[in-house]
């Protein structure tokens, strides 16, 4: 139907002195195009044009067959109307019936004369009317087209004759070839060798029984699986054919993959019986379990039993149970991997024998996130828990009795030194009484040396205890090996001197500095000195010497003239308590531990020690080997002495120790030093004496009868005038670190020396801090 302000449609005229005409027309609201002759008109016939107007008198009879020609291009719905004006006379008649002969199969509209306008234009409306009709089916066959386009698989249709009718791109791509080669073609002719086969029986079987059919087949011509669905209808037959070759295959690959993981699965349950392994499924939403015959067993069931979740929760022990809930929990929370190991315990249901089992499994969940299965595997592990339990019992036990003997020896080292302190202060007095004859002052050093003897040998226990426990600390500085070597001399120089030993030194070690522990290193030249003047015979030689080499380590030999070291007896030199057998532990005494702790030393230094000898008698050189520093900038002594200060005349000092031995020695050592001394053995006592005098330094004792040194410090060092040097029996780092931590400048574990503690005493008295933190 027209819409107002709309024109007509297009129409063609070719009428001789027509203007008139074309006038009229165009107030009809017609789009009208003028052409002079025929050939205008076949140039401008399209699709648009809704109708043509000729003249007869323009039709030229050799020319009629061109415009027949450019009608017959239109497309199957277009049929364009033809208005032929006629014109009188018997002649012209015969001309309009050769016209209509020419155009027999075009739409030729003819009216005759005399021309009426009103039957032109009655004309024109009928035919734009039918073109609006043709163009609706235009339309409907466009969105056919691209309906049936749109379909990815392929799809034919055949009329009653077996002729295409229709194809879609999809088919052309199957068959390989044009849609003109097919379209009006007989099915069995384009392809001869479908003759016969299924597909054209079941064709023919739809057709005759009118029913639709299914099937997939395997085409060899196009090499693939086809899903083939034919539709038959009284016009023919509709061919929906899919593609299905990659479901095919996948198919046959999920076959196979199934029968791998059959053959997988069958194995690995060979596997598992064979290691008495159970397996088992559960289906939480129906509380189904279904496991292997071995977790019956496990779980003491009868064979066959097809147990629930209630069956499995009541077959483990009650107090294991927990385990269970908890372990479903954390698996279904979020974040977790889903995959789970938990032991626990199950009752025999016949004998209520108890077993330890090892569950391990995952879960899976389904789309909406709630676990759908729960699989895994049940082991037995009873033997493996009781290994484990007693082995733990047995770590226990150990650790137990390392405890209780590092327990002893702190107890022991306190015992011991404790009583030595007493002694050294007496024997230091007496050493500065000028009265005393020669031979009572080498007595008196001789009893100082083997008091200090003991002192060592308790160190030395204490020190391996460390080692073994990891927990021996280095502190370690910029040091001169060479000054070292000098200082461990002079501290050995009165046994040296004793049996006359001579001393050689060659120290050419350009670079003779190394990062390390001072008061370490020391004590390993001490060792290995103390040992050359052991077992070397008077009068015998020890040679010192030190060099680089082109890695920039320095290489400290020390070789003795002595008794030498046998070869089978030099792998196990620096083992702990090794001495060579008993006769030599009965002849020289010692514990045989100093070469011991001075490896692990050199060992927590990253250096070397070793030794070479020719066997009895012919010596034996120890070498050590450091990592020198590559440019020497110390110089001077590796233990510089400060002087004594400025300490204040008459100083008070708060002396706390109940022992009344050291604490009478310690007194007069103090009084006679110049210090005015007050004394307490209690921790009361001390708390009393601090509050009736003003004093500047407090030295005491840890243990107390009634209480601890360190809670006085922490007292009486709130003001933070009170310096304070702590006194023990007991030298772990644990200990130093506690009196560092109750406020005591110095700690000094027992025996005391009076020259260091004096030394310390100047030095917090002057406002200095104490040059370290354990002086022995």
């Amino acid at each position: 139907m027209e819409k107002p302000g709309e024109t007509a449609g297009t129409v063609l005229v070719a009428v001789p002195g027509g203007r008139g005409l074309m006038s009229t027309l165009a107030k009809q609201r017609f789009r009208v195009r003028a052409c002079k002759n025929l050939a205008e008109v076949i140039k401008h016939f399209d699709r648009s044009t809704d109708a043509i107007v000729l003249a007869q008198t323009i039709l030229v009879q050799s020319k009629i067959h061109l415009l027949a020609r450019a009608l017959a291009t239109q497309p199957s719905w277009s049929d364009v109307p033809v208005i032929l004006l006629a014109m009188a006379g018997s002649n012209k008649k015969k001309a309009t019936r050769r016209i209509l002969e020419t155009l027999a199969n075009a739409n030729v509209v003819i009216l005759p004369p005399p021309l009426r306008t009103i039957a032109l234009l009655s004309a024109l409306r009928a035919a734009t009317r039918t073109r609006q009709h043709q163009r609706a089916v235009r339309d409907l066959l466009d969105q056919r087209e691209a309906a049936l386009a749109s379909i990815s698989d392929a799809f034919s249709v055949l009329d009653r004759d077996w002729r295409y009718t229709y194809v879609n791109k999809r088919v052309l791509e199957l068959t390989g070839k044009r849609k003109d080669e097919l379209i009006g073609r007989v099915i069995w002719e384009i392809f001869p060798e479908a003759v016969g086969t299924e597909f054209y029986q079941r064709c023919h079987r739809a057709v005759e029984t009118q029913q639709p059919d299914q099937f997939d087949v395997f085409y060899k011509p196009w090499g693939r699986w086809v899903d083939t669905r034919i539709y038959p209808s009284s016009d023919g037959l509709t061919i929906y054919r899919a593609d299905i070759s990659e479901m095919m295959e996948q198919q046959k690959r999920l076959r196979e993959n199934e029968h791998r993981l059959f053959v997988a699965e069958e194995r690995v349950r060979l596997a598992l019986e064979a290691a008495d392994v159970g397996t088992f499924d559960y289906y939480p939403a129906v509380g189904v379990i279904r496991w292997s015959d071995r977790c019956n067993e496990l779980f003491g069931l009868p064979a066959g039993t097809k147990p629930d979740y209630i069956t499995y929760l009541n077959a483990i022990h009650p107090d294991d149970r927990h385990i269970i809930h908890e372990t479903m929990r954390e698996v279904l929370s979020p974040g977790s991997s889903r995959h789970y190991e938990i032991h626990y315990r199950a009752r025999d249901v016949v004998n209520s024998r108890e077993r330890w089992l090892e569950e391990k499994g995952r879960v899976l969940l389904d789309d909406a996130g709630r676990p759908a299965r729960f699989l895994g595997t049940i082991l037995e592990i009873t033997e493996r828990k009781h290994a484990e339990d007693a082995l733990k019992k047995a770590k226990q036990d150990a650790e137990e009795a390392n405890r209780a003997k590092d327990q002893f020896l702190a107890m022991l080292s306190h015992e011991l030194r404790t009583p030595l302190t007493p002694v050294l202060m007496t024997i230091a007095s007496l050493q500065r009484n000028h009265d005393i004859p020669d031979s009572a002052r080498r007595d008196l050093d001789v009893l100082r040396r083997n008091v200090e003897l003991e002192a060592l040998l308790i160190d030395d226990l204490l020190d391996l205890t460390r080692i073994a426990h990891g927990k021996l600390e280095l502190r370690n500085d910029a040091i001169d090996v060479h000054a070292s070597l000098s200082y461990a001399l002079g501290v050995s120089a009165s046994d040296l001197d004793e049996k006359q030993i001579n001393i050689q030194q060659d120290l050419a070690a350009k670079e003779h500095h190394c990062w390390a522990d001072a008061a370490r290193l020391q004590q390993v030249f001490w060792n290995i000195i103390k040992n050359a003047v052991k077992f070397t015979p008077a009068r015998g030689q020890l040679s010192i010497s030190t060099r680089n080499d082109a890695e920039h380590y320095i290489i400290i030999d020390f070789t003795d003239t002595g008794i030498g070291i046998n070869s089978e007896l030099q792998p196990r030199i620096f083992d702990a308590f090794e001495q060579g057998g008993k006769g030599m532990t009965n002849r020289y005494g010692g514990l045989g531990l100093g070469l011991a702790i001075s490896k692990r030393v050199i060992d927590l230094h990253g250096g070397k020690i070793s030794v070479q000898s020719g066997g009895q008698g012919t010596g034996a050189t120890f070498t050590i080997k450091l990592k020198a520093m590559e440019t020497s900038l110390l110089e001077g002594p590796a233990y510089p002495l400060d002087g004594d200060g400025s300490a204040r005349d008459r100083a008070e000092i708060l002396l706390v120790e109940d022992h009344e031995d050291t604490a009478r020695a310690l007194r007069r050592m103090l009084e006679n030093a110049g210090y005015r001394v007050g004394y307490a053995s209690t921790l009361a006592s001390a708390r009393d004496l601090a509050a009736k005098r003003r004093f500047q330094l407090v030295i005491s004792d840890l243990g107390l009868p009634d209480g601890s040194g360190l809670d006085l410090m922490g007292e009486l060092g709130d003001s933070g005038q009170l310096r304070g040097i702590a006194l023990s029996g007991f030298g772990s780092e644990s200990d130093v670190a506690a009196a560092k931590a109750a406020g005591f400048a110095a700690h000094f574990t027992k025996p005391v020396d009076w020259e260091r503690l004096r030394h310390t005493i100047h030095r917090l008295l002057d406002g200095r801090e104490a040059t370290s933190t354990s002086p022995t």
